[in-house]
């Protein structure tokens, strides 16, 4: 598949996910949504019997260039004619009772996305600002996912909870930023003549205990073996434990 394919493909997947925002208040949130919304590449926003004109220049002033968006947001009167066409509804809460599990962090859900195949309509729904996604609501969601924050100030903006959720489904299907260089990382066998290296040089200089030699040599693997070592960085390494031999034998020559 060449980039531009890729980029279609993952554009393909987004242009699927709707935003549902149920009775929203203001018409400064609606617009922050529209921008969180563009930020991460999420282009379908449906509103449910709004309480508020999803059009007002305050409204588009906080979309910061996202007015087609607003513009082309379907709204609708009530939560059932907004899903119908969703074989995945995922509604965001902060609730935590028995009858809201499980939850799913927003990570989760935009893994859970991915079961799907691509070009499935995914809906998120976001509930009331000031009183959240009322049990009704929560009844016709398949998935109830909740944000992880600081329980002793737990209150998110509506638009800073949809922000989270476009950007773990941006990074999941969509995120074509330029790619770093590919590093060449060191296979099996270079990093096992490494580890022999260190055992035997680190050994002749009495580093280890006598008795248990490998007891700190399983450090030294688990040590290297986070970093995921690349060719020249297993160069390195062997690099100095030569030093330390050639040094050791000079050390040894003058004795």
């Amino acid at each position: 598949m060449t980039p531009t394919e890729n980029i279609n493909k993952q554009n393909a997947v987004l242009s699927e996910i709707a935003i549902v925002l149920v009775k929203p208040k203001l018409d400064e949130n609606v617009g922050a949504v529209a921008r969180a919304m563009k930020n991460f590449s999420l282009s379908k926003l449906i509103l449910v019997a709004p309480q508020c004109d999803h059009l007002t220049e305050r409204s588009r002033r906080r979309s910061c260039a996202a007015d087609d968006l607003l513009e082309q947001a379907l709204c609708v009167d009530d939560l059932a004619t907004a899903l119908k066409d969703f074989p995945m509804v995922v509604g965001a809460t902060a609730r935590q009772g028995k009858y809201c599990l499980p939850l799913y962090t927003p990570a989760e859900i935009a893994e859970k996305t991915t079961e799907l195949g691509s070009q499935v309509p995914v809906a998120l729904v976001f509930g009331r600002e000031d009183f959240g996604l009322d049990r009704v609501s929560r009844r016709q969601c398949h998935y109830l996912s909740s944000i992880p924050v600081n329980p002793a100030f737990s209150s998110l903006n509506l638009s800073q909870a949809v922000l989270l959720y476009c950007y773990e489904l941006f990074r999941q299907h969509g995120s074509h930023l330029p790619s770093l260089p590919a590093r060449d990382y060191a296979n099996h066998n270079e990093l096992e003549g490494m580890y022999a290296h260190t055992r035997k040089t680190l050994q002749s200089t009495n580093f280890f205990d006598v008795e248990n030699p490998d007891h700190l040599m399983e450090y030294i693997r688990r040590l290297f073996g986070r970093v995921q070592m690349s060719k020249r960085e297993v160069n390195i390494i062997r690099g100095i434990m030569h030093l330390i031999d050639k040094l050791k034998k000079k050390t040894e020559s003058l004795q």
